[in-house]
Order: structure tokens, then sequence, then C-alpha cells
């Protein structure tokens, strides 16, 4: 049985404003979400890698006023794997300790990613990842916090080779299904054995749709999210059956693989979407918090008849 199905409030959203964290509380309280992430980079609560105590308090005051449990998803560029840059770590660390504040669960960490023009081989930034995982796991375990590994570009063999490597038992995957779709789409990898190889050390799904279309293939399509959306490019962050996941066999895995943790749902455009948040919950309740089928069999088919198979 799940632990919950979440939402993110997204860091571009908030701007730093108390004022929007608040409106989107209260609407996901009134929608009836279980969990929230929270981005501690969309709050300016931490500067240079520390808290900034002032905003924390009255984060903490307004955090009180909900029923929610928590998530918190690290600022996107913290990266592990470059050792010539220590404030990653650093960051990090005020990360965990805004987590311990909330009580929050799980802290969401985007895997490095190996940059080749640094004087450091790919072996020697892998190592360091590692390590600076393994330590900031043991600080993140005095307070009952998990770390989550989410894929972005990576394959699940590259994450769990990380998760394996640090070998602690507060750090596992966040299994990002989106990311997932594009990369293996991208790579010629097959996307359900991928699935299969996450789910085995997911401790947090999160969960939208897309059209698979990767970035890279598109390099003359600007990095603007209203062109991108336009042409379907990229992590578009859409609710389920707006894309192309087959997500009536996704929902199916899920199910049979005995998962027990948290999904998130990441719809990232509120303005486009607010009214999809309602829809797409009922949709998770109904197929994620029910026992899995026998014989169940995936129905295919178009788009339309892939979210109505799932209703």
């Amino acid at each position: 049985m799940l632990k919950g199905i979440g939402v993110n409030i997204d860091t571009r959203r908030l701007s730093g404003s108390i004022q929007r964290f608040e409106g989107e509380l209260d609407f996901f309280r009134n929608v009836g979400f279980d969990y929230i992430e929270i981005p501690p980079a969309g709050l300016d609560v931490i500067v240079r890698g520390r808290i900034i105590e002032h905003r924390m308090r009255r984060l903490e005051r307004l955090i009180s006023l909900f029923d929610f449990k928590y998530t918190v998803h690290a600022p996107d560029v913290v990266n592990l794997k470059h050792k010539t840059n220590p404030w990653h770590y650093k960051v990090f660390e005020a990360v965990i300790e805004f987590a311990r504040r909330i009580k929050a669960e799980i802290i969401v960490y985007h895997c490095g990613v190996v940059k080749h023009s640094l004087d450091l081989t790919e072996r020697e930034q892998k190592k360091h990842e590692v390590k600076q995982l393994r330590n900031l796991a043991q600080k993140a375990q005095e307070y009952g916090i998990t770390i989550g590994v989410e894929n972005t570009v990576h394959s699940m063999d590259e994450v769990l080779e990380v998760v394996e490597a640090v070998n602690m038992p507060n750090v596992g995957i966040t299994l990002d299904i989106g990311h997932l779709f594009i990369v293996a789409n991208y790579r010629g990898l097959d996307f359900f054995s991928q699935l299969k190889k996450g789910l085995k050390k997911a401790v947090e799904i999160h969960v939208s749709d897309n059209f698979a279309e990767s970035p890279y293939t598109y390099q003359d399509i600007p990095d603007v999210d209203l062109f991108r959306f336009v042409y379907g490019i990229g992590d578009l962050h859409l609710p389920i059956g707006e894309g192309e996941i087959p997500y009536t066999k996704v929902f199916r895995m899920i199910r049979e693989s005995g998962f027990k943790g948290i999904v998130t749902l990441e719809i990232n455009s509120m303005d486009r979407f607010k009214e999809e948040y309602a829809n797409s919950l009922n949709l998770l309740r109904r197929t994620l918090m029910k026992p899995p089928r026998k014989n169940g069999r995936n129905s295919g088919g178009s788009r339309r008849k892939k979210v109505e198979s799932v209703k």
C-alpha cells in the first residue's frame, strides 16, 4: 500500500513568494493531496549554503497550519560529481537542515551529470559523488530522512550504480517516469525493463506525461517552455493522459512491484492545468491505491483508450 499521493510545487512558480506558496498549499489542501514536495530554492530560504533564519521561522509557522506530510526537492543544479565546487555539498547540507525543520521524509536529489570539461576523469567524478552522498546520507539518517536519487538524463542502470555504491539504508531512487520515457526513447532502451529495474529501489515515484521527444533531437527549437510546449518537446510535465506514456501498464507494474512509497504528481504549469489536479489525483487513487489484478492485460490502443482503460 502506498504511503500516499503527493504533488510538487514548482521552483519557478514560487519565485521566492511565501504568499504564493501559502496559496498553493491552500489549493492543494482543497484538492486532497497527502504530500507536498517543496523546493527550498523557490522560497529564497537558503543563501550561500545557509538557512535564512527569519524566513525559515515564517515558513515553519505557515506549514504548521496545514496537515500535509512533506518531501523536499533539492535545487536541480546540485551536482555532487563536481569535486571542484564545494558549494554543491554545502547547499545540500542546508537542504537537509530545511528538511529537518519541516519534518520531511525524503529529499530528492538529481543524480549528478559527468562534466567532461572538468580536469577530472569520469571515474573520479563518480567516486566523488558516491563519497559525498554517503556522508550526506549519514547526516540525513540522524533525522529519519531518506535521500531519493532521481534519474534525469540517466538510464536506471546508471542511477542504480550510484545508489548501490553508496550502500546506505536511507538512500534509494526517486523514479521519474517522464524522464525515463524520454531517455529510453532517445537511447533506444526498453522502457519497461528500465522501469522494472528502478522500481526495485524506488522510495518515491514522480508521474507526469510527455511525448518521449528529447530536446537533444530538436536543438533548433530554443529552450523556452512556450516553444517546447507547442512542439511537444522535452519533459513537459503534462497531466497523465495528455502525452503518450503507456500509463495503464506503468500503473500495473507499480502495483505488482509492491511499491510502498510516495507517488508525486509533477505538473509544473499551474496556469495551464489548474483544473486537472483533482482529476489526476482521483485517477492515481483509483489505479494505485488498489490491489494488483491477476493476469491483467494492458489495453493499449489510442491515447484516449489508454486513459479510459486506467479509469
